[in-house]
C-alpha cells in the first residue's frame, strides 16, 4: 500500500501538468508563405494562342499542367473543336486515331525554371522523337494565372518542328 500512495499522487500531479502545459497560449497563426516553387501544382489551360498569327481560343479545349518540384505532366487539345470522337468508342479506324493524334500533346519528364524561363525535358511524349529533346518557354505568375509562351522546341536529333509550332497558353491555378 505503502508504493501505491506514492504512484497516485505523482500520477495526479503528472496529469495536472502536462493539462495546465497544455492548456497555455496557443502560438499565433503562422503568416502565409509564399512557395519555393511558384510553378508546384495544378493548372487547367483556359486559353490558347496559336503559332502562326492565328486567333486566340478562349475557352480553350482541355489542357492540364502538373508541377512537382521537379517534374511536370503536359496534356492539352490544340484547335478550338473538341477532339474527334470514334464511331465504336475504344475500337477507333486508323483515319480516326490520326485525327485523334493530331489534336493533342502530351509529354512529361523533368523540368528547370531559371528566371521566368521553363525548360521541359521529357522522358514520356506522344511523340517519340520529343524524347531526349526539350522545349523552351518564357513564364510569367500573376496570382493564379501562369502564362506560357513556347520560344522554341527541339527534337532529340536537333531537328526544329514547322513554323506556326509557337504558342502561348494561359492556364488556371486548381491546387
Amino acid at each position: 500500500m505503502r508504493l501505491r500512495s506514492r504512484v497516485v499522487p505523482a500520477a495526479v500531479a503528472l496529469v495536472v501538468l502536462v493539462t495546465t502545459a497544455s492548456c497555455g497560449q496557443a502560438p499565433a497563426p503562422a503568416e502565409p508563405s509564399a512557395p519555393a516553387n511558384p510553378l508546384h501544382g495544378v493548372w487547367s489551360m483556359t486559353a490558347m494562342t496559336p503559332g502562326g498569327g492565328g486567333a486566340t481560343i478562349d475557352p480553350s479545349q482541355p489542357g492540364l499542367f502538373i508541377f512537382t518540384d521537379r517534374y511536370y505532366s503536359a496534356v492539352y487539345s490544340l484547335g478550338a473543336e473538341p477532339r474527334p470522337l470514334s464511331a465504336a468508342g475504344f475500337n477507333p479506324t486508323s483515319e480516326e486515331m490520326a485525327a485523334q493524334y493530331d489534336t493533342i500533346i502530351v509529354n512529361t519528364g523533368t523540368y528547370e525554371a531559371s528566371g521566368s524561363t521553363i525548360t521541359f525535358r521529357p522522358m514520356v511524349a506522344k511523340s517519340p522523337g520529343f524524347i531526349g529533346g526539350h522545349s523552351t518557354m518564357d513564364y510569367q505568375i500573376n496570382g493564379d494565372t501562369l502564362t506560357l509562351s513556347v520560344t522554341s522546341t527541339v527534337a532529340a536529333d536537333g531537328a526544329s518542328p514547322p513554323d506556326g509550332f509557337e504558342r502561348s497558353m494561359t492556364l488556371r491555378r486548381l491546387q
